[in-house]
């Protein structure tokens, strides 16, 4: 730095004092010091994960030009990082090495006691903070506005170096609050200028281009040499760092331009100028830091798509590193994708730009804490019948800065555009089933489109237990059966909006069915389908299944002749559904059986038992092989020995009511007596 304002600063005129044969005794040792320095530096800049950083700052309101800028030590290069910074003129500048944090602090007009702010080159549309005043510090005095700002390791060192009461002082500053705390006194170096650290070694350079060397032990300085200068020159001395290679980088007031030096040699080489204007506040940085790795990927999650189709990206950027990175998001959309709109949501602790946008050209960014994300989700209506949708989103960190890992920079999402066709199929039938009777399925395809069907499309239907094949057919429908996987073919093509005939299918229901059967039905064929969930459709239903117990008891030790048998049928409703209009004949007209075979009816024998099933019923009796039920039994009838009825074939049993599906309500019996002739 120089001094604030222009004013003119008491030079330490040291080689005019130092005797030739000191003086060459220091150079000497700092020939070799140097040497050592060099290859720790070069070895350290040589890291993949690490890359040598130099900023510079100017302070001049009046010109507009209170901005920070990133310099390339080999070409003198600049990039506006930020304009404008908050605060006032600055006239100092340090660069934390382990996360690259920027720390400047004022040349407060009153002389003393400036604001301190900390500000993230890799975040630059993150303001600066302010941490607080750099004074009074701890120990109480003041601290005059200065010049010099410079790290050892992760500790800030701050002189003043403006010919006040702390011209010598050394400071380390507080990089939460700010404040300054007196550490060493260094003495013998000047006013304005800079200092910068190379390993241990601390350089100051005073505003009339003489260079020393010291430690943060403080002390006496040592006397390096006084700067020359391309033709002559004798430039007011701002700035001082290092780059990687060890050389010192000097930046000059008037002409503003940036040096540099490679010690042991004392002659400046011009690098380029630099831009600020020529006021007397500035100063100049460099750190050795982590390089940022942020990383970016894309997916759709499908390989296939179709004219029609919506396509949601998910872009998730994550920053890999140790420190706070803005990255710069952009994606071309294909013309292949119309309506495109984007959504973006960040991890805790990081920010997106924008929470949305829409158009194909997606260009934003997102501020993403350590191991933070930025997760976009970019949709869009696919507008081609064919081809290929290949889409390619990248993310860059600040253009000052390298990535560590530029070839995860870059993700591609590829997709087939193919024919699709949305087939579906749905599978009807009756509320209820019965045990014993046929039943049937109607089964539908559909074609949602957007294009044919082509080719055959199949159904296959797999019968669960309890069920039988019985038949299946439809129009323009071809059906088999194979150990109950019922299989129907149709040569399509089926276009989109229409449906093919229903195929009626017919099953066999048996008691294993009860309470209630599930059947599937799936369709498949050999156009792209975007949506299979829809390809298959179950069925369940409600089996009435009313369980008939028969059992018999004998009215002496043997059947012989005359003797009475009691016959029990006990029932009970095992199916899925309560059963209305139950009806029990025995014995079953099917069978060809009559009670009148060899017993005679006993009169009057029924018993009904209905327990809680809430049931009544009517007993009808039947002369006739059960084609009619008007009989009435009387005694001797047909015959038979009084008491009995020889006329009765069937008894039969209508219930009125509901027969529930569960217990205790679900059960009952009904007997009647016979005797053997």
């Amino acid at each position: 730095m120089r001094c604030a304002s222009g004013a003119v600063c008491d030079a330490h005129a040291a080689d005019a004092r130092t005797p030739h044969a000191a003086h060459a005794l220091v150079h000497a040792r700092l020939k070799r010091r140097m040497l050592l320095v060099l290859l720790s530096l070069l070895a350290f800049a040589s890291a993949a994960s690490a890359q040598t950083t130099i900023y510079h700052i100017r302070g001049n309101a009046s010109a507009g030009s209170n901005n920070i800028w990133s310099v390339n030590p080999a070409t003198g290069a600049e990039t506006l990082v930020y304009t404008g910074y908050p605060g006032g003129n600055a006239a100092t500048l340090a660069q934390r090495a382990s996360d690259g944090m920027i720390f400047y602090a004022i040349n407060a007009a009153s002389g003393s006691n400036g604001a301190v702010y900390r500000f993230n080159p890799a975040t630059p549309n993150v303001a600066p903070v302010l941490l607080g005043n750099i004074g009074p510090s701890t120990s109480g005095g003041n601290v005059s506005s200065g010049y010099r700002m410079a790290f050892l390791g992760n500790t800030l060192y701050f002189m003043s170096g403006g010919g006040g009461a702390d011209n010598d002082t050394l400071y380390t500053v507080n990089q939460n609050t700010g404040q300054a705390t007196p550490v060493a006194t260094l003495t013998g170096t000047g006013n304005g200028g800079d200092m910068a650290f190379s390993g241990n070694t601390l350089y100051v350079i005073n505003q009339n281009r003489q260079l020393y060397s010291g430690t943060v032990a403080g002390g006496a300085a040592t006397f390096v040499g006084t700067l020359t200068f391309p033709g002559g020159a004798t430039p007011g001395t701002l700035g001082l760092a290092v780059d990687s290679t060890g050389r010192l980088l000097v930046q000059t007031q008037s002409p503003s331009d940036l040096y540099a030096v490679t010690l042991p040699s004392l002659a400046a080489s011009l690098i380029g100028a630099l831009s600020g204007g020529t006021t007397s506040t500035g100063d100049l940085s460099s750190a050795v830091v982590p390089a940022p790795d942020l990383s970016i990927t894309k997916t759709d999650g499908v390989t296939n798509t179709f004219q029609g189709a919506t396509v949601t990206y998910t872009v998730v950027v994550k920053n890999n590193g140790t420190y706070p990175v803005t990255g710069t998001v952009t994606d071309t959309v294909p013309a292949t994708l119309t309506g495109v709109t984007w959504t973006c949501a960040a991890s805790a602790g990081s920010s997106c730009t924008a929470a949305s946008g829409s158009g194909n050209s997606v260009s934003t960014s997102a501020t993403l804490a350590a191991s933070g994300t930025a997760t976009y989700t970019i949709s869009g209506t696919v507008n081609a019948s064919s081809g290929t949708l290949a889409n390619t989103a990248t993310v860059a960190v600040p253009s000052w800065l390298t990535d560590a890992t530029p070839a995860n920079n870059t993700a591609t999402d590829t997709d087939s555009i193919v024919s699709a066709a949305d087939l579906s199929i749905t599978k009807a039938a009756a509320s209820t089933f019965a045990v014993g009777n046929n039943a049937s399925y109607t089964l539908t395809v559909h074609n949602a489109g957007p294009q044919s069907a082509t080719g055959t499309i199949t159904v296959t239907d797999t019968l669960p237990a309890g069920l039988s094949y019985v038949s299946a057919s439809g129009t323009g429908w071809t059906c088999s059966n194979a150990s109950g996987t019922v299989t129907c073919t149709n040569p399509g093509p089926l276009a989109s909006g229409a449906n093919l005939s229903a195929i009626t299918l017919s099953v066999g229901v048996a008691a294993a069915a009860a309470p209630s059967v599930s059947n599937t039905a799936s369709v498949s064929n050999a156009t792209f389908d975007p949506s299979s969930a829809n390809n298959s459709s179950t069925a369940t239903t409600n089996v009435l299944y009313v369980n008939l117990n028969k059992s018999f008891t004998l009215g002496g030790p043997n059947a012989t002749p005359g003797t009475n048998i009691t016959y029990t049928i006990a029932f009970s409703n095992l199916g899925g559904a309560a059963v209305q209009n139950l009806v029990i004949i025995d014995p079953d007209p099917a069978s060809g059986l009559k009670i009148s075979d060899n017993t005679d009816f006993k009169v009057g024998s029924v018993v009904t038992t209905l327990g809680s099933t809430g049931l009544t019923v009517t007993v009808a009796y039947s002369n006739d092989g059960g084609a009619t039920y008007a009989y009435t039994p009387a005694s001797g009838g047909g015959g038979a020995p009084a008491g009995y009825d020889r006329n009765v074939t069937h008894i039969r049993w209508s219930f009125t009511g509901s027969l529930s599906q569960t217990s205790p309500n679900n059960a009952g019996s009904v007997a009647f007596t016979t005797r053997i002739r």
